[in-house]
């Protein structure tokens, strides 16, 4: 017989206090899900987000009623419930963007045989929104819509980084140094070099940085209604896309994508105000 999800026990009203508490751990449970959906024990997303056993299954057993993770009874374990498609769709991806970016992020891979990745930020790192492979590579970039990339290891960080302006770029870098000092302490150094190549060259380059032998280059969409809320970028084998490569042709190529998608962007936005 399979056993149940475990039962919820009852407890007295919550403060506003304790119930933020509880969404950012839940958050935090959520995300220890990423990037493959595995089935994960109560055991097991306690080890991965530090969280005491018996919160963890007090979370779990909420998350399962409300349909956000299903239970699997012969495995004793979670994964995502398809309720988690309508938070993610909803808040971090922008319709008119995804949409409209698709056919044009395709051509571009299949133009110049890269990988082009939409992504936007989520706290200390960027998630993919949305990916295309070009169909005449031999190798591709292990990456998928739901990806979680680290903010300095990615051109797409980097990029959305030497983007903002001097206070909000310090509060993230604020965010960072408390949710990992790894990831800050590695974008510190090289803030100044991220601000310089935006503002020269309105695109940021990392060569080596988020799989060994492989060079990736980002830009920053600025979307109607949010300034540089999404980075779109590619990355080749870096013997098919070298530096080189990227400053005379790719690079240059990404920014003039940037602005076609933002033009048309913003014709969508004036279409709906019509």
């Amino acid at each position: 017989m399979m056993a149940s999800s475990p039962a919820i026990s009852s407890h007295e009203p919550p403060t506003a206090l304790t119930e933020v508490r509880v969404l950012a751990r839940g958050l935090a449970l959520l995300r220890a899900f990423e990037p493959a959906n595995d089935w994960k024990t109560n055991a097991e997303l306690s080890s991965v987000t530090g969280l005491p056993k018996p919160t963890v299954s007090r979370i779990t057993a909420r998350l399962t009623e409300a349909g956000y993770l299903i239970y699997s009874g012969e495995r004793a374990a979670y994964r995502l419930g398809t309720s988690i498609l309508a938070l993610g769709y909803g808040a971090a991806s922008n319709p008119n963007l995804v949409v409209i970016a698709r056919p044009l992020m395709q051509q571009f891979a299949d133009q110049h045989k890269v990988s082009v990745v939409l992504a936007s930020s989520d706290a200390d790192s960027m998630v993919c929104v949305d990916v295309a492979h070009s169909r005449a590579m031999m190798f591709t970039l292990r990456v998928r819509a739901g990806w979680r990339f680290r903010m300095d290891q990615s051109a797409l960080g980097r990029a959305l980084i030497g983007s903002m302006g001097d206070a909000e770029r310090e509060r993230m870098l604020t965010r960072l140094a408390e949710a990992d000092h790894s990831t800050w302490s590695a974008l510190l150094g090289q803030v100044k070099s991220l601000v310089t190549q935006m503002q020269r060259r309105q695109y940021c380059i990392a060569a080596g940085t988020l799989e060994r032998g492989t060079n990736g280059v980002a830009v920053v969409i600025d979307t109607p209604d949010r300034p540089h809320s999404y980075a779109l970028g590619c990355a080749a084998p870096s013997n098919v896309m070298s530096v080189a490569r990227i400053e005379s042709d790719v690079g240059p190529g990404l920014v003039a994508l940037k602005h076609a998608l933002e033009k048309e962007l913003g014709a969508a936005v004036e279409r709906t105000e019509d």
